[in-house]
Parts: structure tokens; C-alpha cells; sequence
């Protein structure tokens, strides 16, 4: 199989998309040739797969030069109502992009047997539009996340006008699309016909078991609740504080021993809270972030792995945070409304619990200690949750599910 992706995000540009997308190139049986965006500078992503450059038939990068930078750049996202959002601010580097491929194949007459696009940005199926009517390739996107019903996506009317359109003529044109969730498949895929819906498929995130390494807390008696990642807009630890004070108020003992680490960027204004203040000193310690083969380190080495979402009334968002901790073999609560991220959860065996119930999240985080301490005090090494469903999501597998999609679109 011969094909040729597009993500302006790979490896060893550090950035979860890149690391996600990097890994399902990495394990796909294909030749494959890309066009991304241009290496950063001190970009460290390949110390996860530092052969991933050898696995690629060509690579064509072609530079972005953002339109503004620095304050003019963060007024204008605030302030102007199409700046950066139909569908982002990398739709000026599509034609360049456009260029390379057309300049690379008029030297190169080899022609790849698909195309796959993976988005975010959105910017990467916009590309694929255009080189679809230029390359009559058949064609997969890939997308990581919902496009115009992205409920974390301010609502600027024209912006959104103009991204339902975009999308509308992705999802015409694409032969397969692709989603991360059932949810998201669902929330995409209602406003569309049947016959749209029908190239529609489901393929999660995937974790690479081999790049975890042994657990190495054996002398440390305490027991150390992890959250990887950052908290902004309406994603925060105040869920989780309500919970820690209700223990700290109604069982103290279960804190004893007990430290929650917050690892990643947590804005100051999110400790400002009557919850947060009336915790122990020292229980809640924050870290900041750490390379990603590092936080693999983390996760394994954590008693209970902390899963925390907004308060919404359903959540589509299946996290490849998530699916990293599922590699993990480390107990899950999850702090999260209905919805993909719960059901996987409790798929695996892990208290879920929603965000806006603080009694609910204080109980199932009962259970969740009160198991960690006993495995802790078992000495067990066996991995948690259920294995059948964690080898849905192994990095491997999940590369067989999208060489199968793409053999689909190949005559």
C-alpha cells in the first residue's frame, strides 16, 4: 500500500496530535510519504520512535509564517471574528503546501494509492480537498475532534457559518471519514444524509506498550494520584477539590498518606476556591509539564491515574490522555459527565463519577483510594482493568483497523 498523509502536526514536533498521528504512521504496514509543517527548532519528539524518519518514503515540509504574532496575535483571537477560526490559523499555509505536492509529483510520476488527512488542524482536510480534485486520489480524513459542533470553540457566528461549510464539503468529498468516539461519529454525522453517514468509521487513539518501562516506586509508601495535563476554559480541578474537602471533612484518615499531584499548566485563578483552601497543606502539589515519554513514566509509576473533564451535559471527547493511561496498567477515576471518556472508563473497571455532582465524585473517589491502598498493600503487579478492552486501543491494533479502512477506498 502506497499512500501519502498530510498532518501539519508529526513527529518530532512535540504536540499530542503529532505524537498520535506519528503513531498510527509509525505502525501502518504502507509506504508512506507526508506533507507537514516545518520542525520546531528544540522539537524532542523522537524519543519515541527515533526510526520514524526512516519509515517514510519522502517527507515535504513546508513552512508557516503566522499572519500576526505575539499581543497582535492574541488580540486579534479575541477580538476579530473570522481571525484564526475558519477553520484556524493555518489556512494560509494550504496553498503553499498545495504547491509542494503538485511540484513533487510533476517530478516524480510514482503516484500514492490514497490520501489521508488528519485533523486538527482542520486546515490539513482542507489541503485534502484541494488534492483531491488535483490527484483524483481516494481519499480518508481523519478527524481528532469535531469541527463546527466543537462545543470548546468560541461561538463567532460567521466563523461558524463558514466552518459548517468546510466541513459539509470534507465529509461530501472524502470517501471515508473517520472520528475517534462513537459520540463524536454521532454528533458529526446527524446533520448529514445516510448515505454520507455510511462512509463513516470509528477508530480510537492508541497507546505504544513498550515505551512505559518498569514501575519504580517499590519503597514509596505513599500513595500518589496523578493528573497529566493542562486545565483551561471551563476544564477544572475545582470537581476534584470539592471532593478532597468532603473526605478531608467526613473521613480524614483516607487522605493520610495520600498526595495529588496536578502535572501540567493550572491557571492561578483555579486555586482561588473555598474547597482548595480548606485542604491539608501539601495534600494537592502541582508539577509542571514534562516531556511525553516522561509523563508515560509518571503514569505507570502513579496509584490512581485522574480523569477530568468540564461539566457538560454529555461529552463526546474520547482524550488520548486517556489512552495513554490505559497503557498504563494503573487504576482510573474518572471525574468526567456521560458520555466516551465514561463509558471507556467503566468498560475498564474504573469509578466514574460526574463533575457537576461533588458528593457523587467525594464517594467515588472513596472507592478509588480505598481499592489503590489495597492494591498498594498487595504488592500486586498484575496490570489494572480489564485486558480485553485496553488491547482495543494497543497502538498496533489500532494501525490494522486504519490499514483496513484505507484498503476499503482502493480499487
Amino acid at each position: 500500500m502506497d499512500l501519502l498523509a498530510v498532518s501539519y502536526m508529526l513527529p518530532p514536533n512535540l504536540y499530542p496530535q503529532a505524537i498520535q498521528v506519528g503513531r498510527m504512521l509509525h505502525n501502518l504496514p504502507a509506504r508512506i510519504g507526508v506533507v507537514c509543517g516545518q520542525v520546531h527548532q528544540f522539537a524532542s519528539g523522537l524519543d519515541c520512535y527515533p526510526d520514524f524518519e526512516s519509515r517514510l518514503s519522502y517527507r515535504l515540509e513546508v513552512p508557516f509564517t503566522p499572519r500576526l504574532s505575539g499581543w497582535a496575535h492574541r488580540l486579534a483571537v479575541y477580538g476579530m471574528p473570522l481571525y484564526a477560526r475558519s477553520p484556524d490559523e493555518f489556512k494560509s499555509w494550504v496553498p503553499d503546501a498545495e504547491k509542494a505536492v503538485l511540484d513533487h509529483f510533476a517530478e516524480n510520476p510514482d503516484r500514492p494509492q490514497a490520501l489521508l488527512t488528519f485533523g486538527e488542524p482542520m486546515s490539513d482536510h482542507l489541503l485534502g480537498l484541494r488534492l483531491k480534485q488535483k490527484l483524483a486520489l481516494p481519499w480518508v480524513a481523519h478527524f481528532s475532534d469535531p469541527w463546527s459542533d466543537n462545543p470548546f470553540r468560541r461561538r463567532f457566528p460567521l466563523a461558524n457559518f463558514l466552518n459548517r461549510r468546510y466541513e459539509a464539503q470534507v465529509v461530501r468529498h472524502a470517501d471515508r471519514v473517520i472520528f475517534t468516539s462513537q459520540e463524536t461519529l454521532d454528533l458529526v454525522m446527524r446533520k448529514y444524509p445516510d448515505e454520507w453517514r455510511a462512509k463513516a468509521r470509528v477508530l480510537p487513539h492508541g497507546f505504544e506498550p513498550a515505551l512505559y518501562g518498569e514501575r519504580q516506586r517499590e519503597g514509596d509508601d505513599a500513595i500518589a494520584l496523578r493528573y497529566l495535563g493542562n486545565f483551561y476554559g471551563n476544564r477544572s480541578p475545582l470537581p476534584l477539590f470539592k471532593a478532597l474537602a468532603i473526605l478531608n471533612r467526613e473521613s480524614p484518615s483516607l487522605l493520610e498518606g495520600v498526595r495529588v499531584e496536578l502535572v501540567g499548566h493550572v491557571p492561578a485563578r483555579m486555586f482561588m476556591n473555598s474547597a482548595y483552601k480548606s485542604l491539608p497543606a501539601g495534600l494537592v502539589q502541582t508539577v509542571s509539564t514534562v516531556p511525553y515519554r516522561q509523563s508515560l513514566r509518571l503514569m505507570a509509576d502513579a496509584d490512581l491515574l485522574l480523569v477530568i473533564d468540564a461539566p457538560e451535559d454529555v461529552s463526546v471527547f474520547l482524550p488520548s490522555k486517556l489512552i495513554d493511561y490505559l497503557g498504563a496498567g494503573v487504576p482510573i477515576l474518572g471525574i468526567v459527565p456521560p458520555g466516551a471518556s465514561a463509558k471507556l472508563i467503566s468498560r475498564m473497571g474504573g469509578e466514574v463519577a460526574n463533575p457537576r455532582n461533588p458528593e457523587a465524585v467525594a464517594e467515588a473517589l472513596r472507592m478509588a483510594l480505598m481499592s489503590a491502598k489495597e492494591q498498594k498493600r498487595s504488592g500486586s503487579s498484575i496490570p489494572w482493568g480489564n485486558e480485553q478492552v485496553r488491547q482495543e486501543y494497543c497502538a498496533e491494533r489500532v494501525s490494522e483497523k486504519l490499514h483496513e479502512i484505507v484498503s476499503e477506498v482502493i480499487p
